[in-house]
């Protein structure tokens, strides 16, 4: 993993800067240039938030055997790509090593994701969506600007997160880093996609909803995440999340710590506190966090856990 800030004073130093790319950046506005790159790549993905004062033009390759992607977040006049108009209701994308041509304006600021095909391909087919050929080898895809926003934000986020603590980013925090940011991108690419999730009858979601019961209750130490359904599923986080509110009229997070919260009472009403204490029978169905048990404990069941009847 590589994750860094930098500032510049010349175009040619921040170019260099972006790791696996060629390209050649020319400034082409007047005045002293300054810029600066955040940047963090692991195996699978790359992003990037760059930002410069004046104008330049970009020349060169992208990265081989990734998808790249630009979404625009701010600058002083509409940016150019391959001789199209990029403005706030737009995603940059294209396939590795293609050519390409990029105009910045002045005062610009953008966020570049490049990412391994193969993670791209997952984790759509994890969202339930179908990325066909041409989707992909469209250069400028029309988005809403509220969800290009909103990606841009989390994008960001998640790389302040990384650099601010980079010891602590391990293979866990990378592969999650991966996934949220390769979702940030197949949620804008859904808007040209159609949705598999149309063709689920009730008594799939409803099937869906007792397949996630039963993988909480063969692993109860271990807190399930939308992810982990969706991997063991071999379903969607969309389906998930629709299968849940279809069925149980609540999220899936919601309705599997519930169950949680009930086998612990179940665990307490059944046993002395000699034999099992309220931390133990925590601890057993995935409760870590003590405070945060307490907490969700009392606002579920109107009482405290130390409050629960015991055997005797």
């Amino acid at each position: 993993m590589y994750a860094t800030y930098q500032t510049f004073e010349d175009a040619d130093r921040h170019a260099y800067s972006l790791s696996g790319w060629d390209q050649q950046y020319d400034q082409v506005g007047e005045g002293s240039f300054r810029s600066s790159v955040k940047q963090v790549v692991t195996e699978a993905v790359q992003v990037f938030q760059e930002g410069a004062n004046v104008r330049m033009v970009q020349r060169g390759q992208l990265p081989p055997g990734r998808a790249s992607f630009g979404l625009m977040l701010g600058g002083a006049a509409p940016f150019s790509f391959q001789g199209v108009k990029v403005d706030e209701s737009a995603l940059i994308l294209g396939g590795g090593g293609k050519e390409f041509v990029l105009h910045s304006p002045p005062e610009m600021s953008l966020v570049g994701v490049a990412i391994d095909l193969a993670l791209l391909g997952t984790v759509a087919d994890l969202e339930g969506f179908d990325l066909e050929p041409e989707v992909l080898a469209q250069q400028v895809l029309s988005i809403p600007s509220a969800a290009r926003a909103r990606a841009g934000r989390r994008i960001v986020a998640a790389v302040e997160a990384a650099l601010a603590q980079p010891a602590s980013f391990d293979a866990p925090a990378q592969k999650q880093f991966a996934h949220d940011v390769t979702g940030c991108i197949v949620d804008l690419l859904a808007f040209h996609v159609p949705n598999r999730e149309d063709r689920l009858t009730y008594a799939c979601r409803a099937d869906i909803v007792r397949r996630s019961h039963e993988l909480l209750l063969a692993q109860p130490e271990q807190p399930l995440s939308i992810m982990d359904l969706c991997m063991s599923l071999r379903v969607s986080r969309r389906t998930i999340q629709n299968s849940f509110q279809s069925v149980a009229q609540m999220n899936p997070v919601a309705y599997l710590r519930a169950v949680r919260l009930a086998h612990v009472r179940r665990l307490l009403t059944s046993t002395a506190q000699r034999d099992v204490s309220v931390r133990e029978a925590a601890l057993r169905w995935g409760f870590s966090n003590l405070g945060h048990f307490a907490s969700d404990y009392k606002s579920h069941f109107g009482e405290l856990p130390s409050q629960t009847p015991r055997a005797r």
